[in-house]
């Protein structure tokens, strides 16, 4: 009861009625506990104890609902109402430190009762009093009450306080007459009635999440009370009829709780959902979801993810799954699903259940004829579905996909205006499937693009690369060629074994050398040519991978007549990237550099800095530079200033994508016949320290 009430004010702690709702749902957990505890006490003097707590919360509650009643009204809290307050909470604390309210205890077959003298009478006038106040305060402003939700919520609220004075029966066993105290009943109906004009006609603002925490309390206070009267008859026959010990009487008290559990629980949790959910969703929620969220995702397996998730969440179902067409397989697979068990499911192109779904052009409602068809057949698809509504999902006429419903869990059929309103979603839907689809593609595209224009500098490279692989590979054909002839000639019939053998050294050393150089040149092309790894991050060193790209791209910028300094200090420091793209990245800006240039003698200046905990590089070269209405153009997709047929425009817009992978940025400054500066900048890991 408290959690419910705390629930409802946590929601809007800045609104008067909310936070006099929680104090209504405090002060009438403080006088359950109590009150339940001195029925179950087993000697007077404990009974007295718990009863004296008892009655210092029931004028709270009197007080508290008086207070409710004004904030609904909007009417404001009085210093009088601050000073009634103060009055009970006085009279409280004398009716739990004194014998004024509370002098003995009736014993009832029940249990114990307090009882009360005449001086007690004051509890009575109070909670009276402001009882009275408050139905009288809300029948008058009820009768001038115009608009239809509030008057709606004071209905409820009225009602609510019919069913909350029929507990005021409690008050006859406190004078001696033993009339079962159930105004705990009384007290959860009117709790109750007060969710459900929560619920049905929004008082105190509070969203859905609301509705399973009401109902849920309200099922919980009627199997309490039938846990307490079990509790209450089992003591009075095991221990006062045939005279078990009172310890040994709570074992079947204690069996009951145990073997009860379980089942109550299950009870609870199916008898909340099917209370809750009798209303009828929210549409606006609904549409919401689908055009402010669904709409706006690009990653196929999310969005339908989340579509899945949305139609659960609003309208309670007890299955649900997206269906769409693969053109790989011909196929329509479940690729997202809640509560089908067969989570690889899919089906033929031409089977009945997607045949007729084309055929028909509107959602398929399962019923006794479409059960029927074909022996059975569709019966089946929408019993491994767990679906009794499909959707299809199509666009210009084509069924790319099929929305599949299952059992609302309130029970309730699918009416008409549901099915015209997840038709309406279901067109929403195939629009975002298809953007969807095309990111993908696109990105797919993207990147067997990127790979492409990479293999085409393969080809640019093969000259420079076959120069430096030629000449260590022409110098250990020099020297085996020297010694064969030398030893055919007998130049070496005089030398002794040993003599011979630091020859043969001497050669084979500068062959290894010479292998060695040419094997370093062909690993940085195979390495350079290897697609990278996606996610595969570690700390880099951009020198070191700048480095890299000259060993690559060195000859050809020497046979172009382009001088290169790099310029890195020793502090420089470590990155966390792809070093694979990173690499990919710097290749490509010396590359578009070098291919800049226009002049006799070109100049390009790779150099890092530190700058406030970022490695930043600066790429400068002294071309041809771009033109001011061309700068904000270079990053976008497919745009290109290189000759037709020399360049795929895809270059710095990949280039400007890995960077931001790897959490960089890119910045560019150019003037039209001076030169270019490309400026990258990453979080710094470490400082490197040689």
């Amino acid at each position: 009861m408290i959690c419910a009430g705390w629930f409802v004010f946590s929601k809007n702690r800045k609104s008067e009625i909310n936070k006099r709702f929680f104090l209504i749902c405090l002060s009438v957990g403080m006088w359950l506990l109590p009150t339940g505890m001195g029925y179950l006490c087993h000697n007077e003097y404990l009974a007295r104890i718990w009863f004296r707590l008892d009655n210092f919360s029931v004028a709270f509650i009197s007080i508290n609902v008086y207070c409710f009643i004004k904030s609904f009204l909007g009417m404001k809290i009085s210093q009088a109402d601050r000073i009634g307050y103060v009055v009970i909470f006085l009279w409280g604390l004398l009716a739990i430190f004194t014998d004024l309210h509370i002098v003995s205890v009736y014993k009832y077959y029940w249990g114990y009762f307090p009882r009360w003298t005449f001086k007690s009478s004051v509890l009575l006038i109070i909670f009276g009093t402001y009882m009275l106040a408050s139905f009288g305060l809300l029948l008058r402003e009820y009768m001038n009450i115009k608009d239809a939700v509030i008057r709606n919520q004071a209905k409820y609220i009225l009602l609510a306080f019919a069913f909350a004075y029929t507990g005021s029966a409690d008050f006859l066993a406190t004078f001696g007459i033993s009339v079962y105290p159930y105004g705990f009943l009384s007290i959860s109906l009117f709790l109750l009635l007060i969710g459900h004009a929560i619920i049905k006609h929004q008082l105190m603002d509070i969203e859905v999440v609301i509705r399973r925490t009401a109902v849920f309390a309200g099922l919980f206070a009627f199997i309490y009370s039938i846990f307490t009267t079990f509790s209450i008859f089992s003591k009075e026959i095991l221990q006062n009829k045939l005279g078990w010990n009172e310890w040994v009487a709570l074992i079947p008290t204690v069996l009951f709780l145990i073997f009860t559990l379980r089942p109550l629980e299950k009870f609870l949790t199916n008898s909340t959902e099917r209370f809750l959910f009798q209303k009828k969703y929210d549409y606006r929620e609904l549409l919401k979801v689908f055009t402010d969220q669904i709409l706006t995702i690009i990653e196929l397996q999310k969005l339908t993810e989340q579509t899945v998730a949305g139609l659960n969440n609003i309208i309670k179902l007890e299955a649900a799954a997206v269906l769409l067409f693969d053109k790989e397989t011909m196929k329509y697979k479940a690729v997202a699903t809640y509560g089908v068990k067969d989570r690889d499911l899919y089906f033929n192109e031409d089977s009945l259940f997607i045949n007729y779904l084309k055929r028909a052009n509107h959602p398929i409602l399962r019923d006794k004829s479409v059960d029927e068809m074909e022996h059975g057949e569709m019966k089946e698809c929408f019993r491994r579905l767990n679906s009794i509504l499909c959707v299809p999902i199509e666009l210009h006429d084509r069924l790319i996909g099929v929305l599949c419903l299952g059992r609302k869990k309130s029970g309730e059929d699918y009416s008409q205006e549901d099915i015209d309103i997840l038709s309406t979603l279901a067109r929403t839907e195939a629009i975002a499937i298809s953007n969807a689809q095309l990111f993908q593609e696109l990105s797919a595209t993207q990147a067997e693009a990127a790979q492409r224009e990479k293999m085409a500098v393969i080809g640019t490279l093969a000259a420079g690369i076959n120069h430096e692989i030629c000449n260590p590979l022409g110098i250990v054909r020099g020297q085996c060629e020297m010694f064969l002839l030398n030893l055919r000639d007998g130049f070496y019939q005089k030398k002794t074994a040993d003599e011979m053998t630091k020859i043969s050294e001497e050669i084979m050393a500068k062959v290894i050398k010479e292998t060695d150089r040419a094997t370093a040149i062909t690993k940085k092309l195979s390495g350079f040519a290897k697609p990278s790894k996606k996610g595969d991050l570690e700390t880099v060193s951009i020198g070191q991978e700048v480095d890299e790209v000259l060993g690559l791209l060195g000859h050809d910028l020497k046979l172009n007549n382009i001088d290169i300094q790099k310029e890195f200090p020793t502090d420089y420091p470590v990155i966390m990237a792809d070093k694979k793209q990173i690499e990919e990245v710097l290749f490509n800006l010396i590359r578009n550099s070098a291919q800049a240039m226009d002049k006799k003698q070109g100049k390009i200046v790779v150099q890092g800095l530190c700058q406030n905990g970022s490695a930043t590089v600066k790429i400068t070269d002294n071309g041809s530079g771009i033109p001011p209405d061309k700068l904000e153009q270079i990053f976008h997709p497919f745009y290109t200033t290189k000759a037709p047929g020399k360049g795929t425009g895809l270059g710095l817009f990949i280039v400007k994508q890995v960077i931001e992978r790897n959490q960089g940025t890119i910045a560019v400054e150019s003037e039209q016949g001076v030169g270019t500066t490309f400026t990258l900048k990453f979080p710094a890991v470490q400082l490197q320290h040689n």
